[in-house]
């Protein structure tokens, strides 16, 4: 009887909680869906911008064929922010520098706002190659100094060679082949420009020295168990 009594008073003061506590529990919930419905329809408007944007910049760079009046002007129907805005952007400042004008290029490449640190990235070691080619490579290395990978580090090189220091620029086009692989066209053009400076690529480890000889033996040559 006493454990009957006890589920009764515990059933009370479950119904009793629930009365007093109903407007916030039916807030809560609301506020749940309120989130779950605006998450949803962020996500919607975002999918549907991207398709937006992807269909605008599909259609300018099949119309304007690499022409820069013709990217210019459909350029700025896509946000500088927005991904295919920054793409747009890079492929008029690709034709900009076909066409001789490396200065207007830079100026394309510099009004990007990439929100994407990768993509960002590009844009930076396309602007230092153009810093090099149009005779600013401080610049270039004030603004690729710090960065780590191979392209930018090649730029980086670049810009030390054309500071006439042979010996920083070995070092760096070094650090470049570091991360490139064997073979890769990457590779060859960096050891080409480290050959250029008075360099040339460090040896290998020859860690798989004694494998290679031991699998280069004759049979008659190799010892008998």
């Amino acid at each position: 009887m006493d454990e009957l009594l006890n589920e009764h008073e515990q059933g009370e003061r479950v119904r009793s909680w629930l009365q007093r506590n109903a407007g916030s529990l039916i807030g809560g919930v609301a506020v749940g869906i309120a989130i779950i419905w605006g998450w949803q329809w962020w996500s919607d408007r975002q999918h549907g911008t991207q398709m937006h944007d992807a269909e605008q910049y599909e259609a300018l760079i099949g119309d304007a064929n690499n022409d820069p009046a013709k990217l210019a002007a459909g350029v700025g129907k896509l946000k500088a922010d927005s991904m295919y805005g920054a793409l747009a952007r890079m492929q008029l400042a690709k034709a900009q520098v076909d066409v001789g004008k490396p200065q207007d290029a830079l100026a394309t490449l510099r009004a990007i706002h990439a929100s994407d640190s990768g993509l960002s990235d590009v844009i930076d070691v396309r602007i230092g190659r153009l810093l090099v080619e149009t005779g600013k490579p401080a610049d270039a290395i004030a603004l690729l100094g710090k960065a780590t990978s191979p392209g930018a580090l090649e730029v980086v090189g670049d810009a030390q060679a054309k500071q006439g220091q042979a010996q920083s620029a070995q070092a760096t086009y070094k650090r470049a082949l570091t991360m490139l692989e064997v073979g890769s066209p990457e590779r060859t053009i960096v050891e080409l420009k480290l050959a250029d400076v008075g360099g040339a690529p460090d040896a290998a480890p020859a860690t798989n020295a004694p494998v290679a000889a031991a699998a280069a033996q004759t049979p008659a040559q190799q010892p008998t168990k």
